[in-house]
């Protein structure tokens, strides 16, 4: 038998945790592992996103054998270049009418 170690939770969150782990199709042992897998992820500088897993699972496939580690890591790859592009275009947004308003003789 493995070494085990006793946590004391409430009956009320239990239950919560069990109708959790029912809705998600899977066992009370899978959430905890799951739940735990998050946490290992965390640190006090992040915070935790819910995606739908059909495209987390896509995500996971596609990143195989890349220097990606995880889906976290590429969410917030994608999440920097998808917010630099806009960034870049409000930058070039204002050059334009900063420009416009020159050859009107405005600036």
């Amino acid at each position: 038998m493995d070494n085990r170690t006793t946590i004391q939770v409430s009956e009320n969150l239990r239950k919560e945790l069990r109708e959790l782990a029912s809705k998600r199709d899977i066992s009370y042992q899978e959430l905890l592992d799951d739940m735990i897998s998050v946490f290992k992820e965390l640190d006090r500088e992040k915070t935790v996103v819910s995606i739908p897993k059909k495209l987390s699972e896509k995500i996971r496939t596609n990143i195989k054998g890349t220097d990606i580690k995880s889906v976290s890591e590429y969410t917030t790859f994608i999440l920097r270049m998808i917010l630099a592009e806009k960034s870049d275009t409000k930058t070039n947004d204002a050059d334009e009418i900063k420009k416009k308003l020159k050859s009107l003789g405005y600036l």
